[in-house]
């Protein structure tokens, strides 16, 4: 039976509302200092009556509001104080009705709030189902207790803290925690940490979810990244969780807060006060390399989930595909290797899947239509590679063997590598030094302190994309060299850059050989390769400018053997120097991508050649053996 609680500091008119209410429910009367309601039911509807100076019935609310948190409440107050009822009880979602009330429409308001359904909607069963099987994939692995204690009710209004790297499921943790930690009903609010963000922006966004309640509920408030935060900015935060949360909530009978951070480190920079007042709970997620056996229950279970949501029969991976995932680094963690999964499953509809079409690589973006090129820009022929030195019958033995990319790099390249790599620190570290010697003298200018961080972030993940690219390079394992269509797998990396070239109106002109396209090489490795040449020709060419992109079968084209030849050709304001020619960088930018690719396309037993011309046009033209 449904209980009701009756609240006036008058037993006559605790009386008196009771009749004029007409009330059949289980109801509870007393006044608001009683100690008959800590041991009571708890009340799906509090009729709370108004009188004195409110004293007793403020404490009443701020005692059971959290406690009752589900209940429909409905204050009484004369006629002249509605007013100051609306501006003393501003964080307590309640109607009101001025005393005394008309007894139909305080009739009709108790059964209305008395019949409520408490049962969740089929649309939020559905979206709570979706969440515990995309944790029960993500997380099958692990036994954390801390996560129990973050699902126990009696702690839901514990501060949680969630620590690991990018790509584990940080996000997806702390929503599972939101909608099975004793919030149910709740609203959960994803807030994304930038250098840039102010206290006003995390205020405005609790400000619009506060006013997407419409009834007393929970709020779980996660901030993403929360040790991007400039200091003052985490200050603030930590004053709301250890003080009070900011007034601008007022339907929120109590407010969560969640905070994602990077693992700890060198370079964390979340302050010791803020990781102090979200440590109520801590958990850290382990990267995937660290999980190596959940790859292929996650390829397994991720397919078949695949198939459920697209009603497609169950496919499976190959053992060779698996393999190939188990083997690969995963720098982007779970939500990289889901993405390739999902991808995969939607591209292809082999089964089992093989290795060789596992679509690793970027995500490639949704392709307008796109007209024909003009006459005028006709396909140019693939220039012909300059003639490789003859190789000795030992050195061609020794190139046959599979190696890591790493492994090739010649001593006389360690310089090239260096220099690369502190080119592109270097530019990094130019403005960031720029910035910090005029900040002791700009400091109180509150936008120069604002472009300071942007510039400041930007350049720090530059030199962590170095970093990635450098660590993730010497994972690499021997080449497991496989057949790979070489125009299917162009056409998607170039779908990848699709976005990119239609917001710059650049013309991308094509020319594959699709009669014979195989080449006999890692497709991992040669994607990373493709991918980083492409990635490097769409940061040089200018806006409006043009690339080749061709493909042809050559039965002599690689040392004398079968190969399949690809050549980027485009026009660049800098010219991007041969190989070796200079140290590191070409004329204008770091060679980085090309130091890398030339190493990948090796390890397959390939050739690379980076060319100009006079036409300030810069040539790059692998050599894959097929």
């Amino acid at each position: 039976m449904s209980t009701l609680w009756i609240v006036h500091r008058d037993p006559r008119l605790r009386g008196a509302l009771a009749q004029l209410g007409g009330v059949e429910a289980e109801a509870v009367l007393g006044a608001p200092g009683d100690r008959l309601f800590e041991a009571a039911r708890p009340a799906e509807v509090v009729l709370l009556g108004l009188a004195g100076d409110f004293e007793a019935e403020l404490e009443f609310v701020h005692k059971f509001a959290a406690r009752l948190r589900h209940a429909s409440w409905l204050l009484i107050p004369e006629r002249g104080d509605v007013a100051e009822v609306r501006r003393l009880f501003d964080t307590l979602p309640a109607e009101i009705l001025p005393f005394p009330p008309d007894a139909s429409a305080l009739r009709r308001r108790l059964r209305q709030a008395l019949r409520r359904r408490r049962a969740d909607p089929l649309s939020e069963r559905r979206a709570r189902d979706a969440l515990a099987a995309r944790f029960g994939r993500w997380f099958a692995d692990l036994e954390l207790p801390e996560i129990l204690r973050a699902l126990d009710p009696q702690r839901s209004r514990l501060p949680l803290l969630i620590r690991g790297e990018p790509g584990t499921g940080r996000a997806l943790l702390a929503r599972y925690v939101h909608a099975f930690g004793g919030t149910t009903g709740g609203l959960f609010v994803l807030f994304p940490c930038e250098p840039t963000s102010t206290a006003g922006d995390v205020l405005a966004e609790l400000a619009r979810a506060g006013g997407a309640l419409e009834a007393p509920s929970s709020l779980t408030i996660c901030l993403e990244e929360v040790h991007r935060l400039p200091p003052g900015v985490q200050r603030r935060v930590q004053s709301w969780l250890e003080i009070a949360p900011p007034a601008v909530v007022p339907h929120a009978s109590w407010l969560r807060w969640v905070g994602t951070a990077d693992d700890d480190g060198e370079e964390d920079v979340l302050t010791p006060g803020l990781a102090a007042a979200l440590g109520g709970l801590v958990i850290r997620i382990p990267p995937l390399r660290e999980r190596p056996g959940l790859v292929e229950p996650f390829a397994a279970d991720a397919a078949l989930a695949w198939a459920q949501n697209h009603g497609e029969r169950p496919r499976r991976f190959s053992a060779e595909a698996l393999e190939s995932l188990r083997h690969y680094p995963w720098p982007g963690n779970l939500r990289e290797l889901e993405a390739v999964l999902f991808r995969t499953l939607a591209s292809r509809p082999e089964d089992p899947i093989p290795a060789e079409l596992l679509a690793f690589g970027e995500l490639a973006l949704p392709v307008p239509a796109r007209p024909a090129p003009p006459a005028a820009a006709a396909p140019l022929e693939p220039a012909p590679a300059p003639a490789p030195p003859a190789a000795t019958p030992a050195a061609a033995a020794e190139s046959a063997l599979p190696r890591a990319p790493s492994a090739l790099l010649e001593e006389g390249e360690a310089r090239r590598l260096a220099g690369a790599i502190a080119h592109e620190v270097r530019n990094a570290l130019v403005p960031i030094r720029t910035f910090a010697g005029l900040l002791p003298e700009r400091f109180d200018d509150a936008e120069f302190r604002r472009r300071f961080a942007e510039v400041v972030g930007a350049d720090v993940r530059r030199i962590e994309g170095v970093l990635e690219q450098l660590a993730g390079f010497a994972e690499l394992g021997a080449p497991r060299r496989t057949r790979v269509d070489m125009a299917a797998l162009l056409d998607e990396l170039l779908e990848g850059h699709r976005a990119e070239i239609e917001a710059r109106r650049l013309l991308v002109l094509k020319e594959l050989d699709r009669s014979q396209p195989f080449a006999e090489v890692d497709p991992a490795q040669l994607r990373l390769a493709l991918g980083a040449l492409l990635g490097k020709a769409f940061d040089l060419i200018a806006e409006r400018g043009d690339l080749y992109l061709a493909s042809k079968h050559s039965p002599t084209g690689l040392r004398g053997g079968p190969a399949v030849r690809v050549l980027l050709r485009f026009h660049s304001p800098g010219r991007v120097s041969p190989l070796g020619a200079v140290e590191g960088v070409s004329l204008e930018e770091t060679s980085l991508e090309l130091f890398l690719a030339d190493a990948l396309v090796r390890a397959q037993g390939g050739i690379l050649t980076v060319d100009t011309t006079d036409a300030d046009e810069t040539l790059i033209l692998l050599d894959l053996p097929a």
